[in-house]
């Protein structure tokens, strides 16, 4: 949503010259997600291929894009005035990225990443990873106790 061409700016100016006064997001109100998926999970969490990355993070996280025009379809769409076929496109795209934002948020989100792309391989990682995840507490837990009973018995 951040280009010209296709994002927030593309929307003013199209309401400009329908004659109507754009309401402005702020900045700091705006999430781009694609940079965030990048931030989160590396820049290979999924390849662009033929339809962009966006729709395929859809496809490998089975999220549907049933009623979903690209580019030139939107495009077609227009210039046939099939105004209808446009903004189900549009609420279709809207509630995939809500989709995609809950589930990235929920660290649930499937991707084309290693674990190291996304993680790094920095002792300092390693040893949060080991501290937060419950299995090697059990596993941490296990140990004292063994080496507690070898000591005392």
């Amino acid at each position: 949503m951040r280009d010209i061409n296709y994002g927030f700016p593309a929307l003013e100016h199209r309401y400009r010259v329908l004659k109507g006064d754009p309401y402005k997001v702020a900045d700091d109100k705006k999430l781009d997600l694609a940079r965030s998926l990048v931030s989160i999970y590396s820049r290979s969490y999924i390849g662009h291929g033929e339809d962009g990355r966006f729709l395929n993070i859809c496809r490998l996280n089975k999220i549907t894009d049933k009623d979903v025009l690209t580019g030139s379809g939107e495009a077609a769409a227009f210039k046939e005035q099939q105004y209808v076929k446009l903004h189900q496109s549009t609420l279709r795209k809207v509630d995939m990225m809500a989709n995609l934002f809950e589930r990235a948020e929920a660290r649930s989100l499937k991707t084309e990443a290693r674990w190291s792309e996304i993680y790094g391989l920095h002792p300092k990682i390693v040893v949060e990873f080991v501290r937060e995840h419950w299995l090697w507490s059990v596993v941490a837990m296990a140990a004292v106790l063994v080496g507690l009973w070898t000591r005392f018995f």
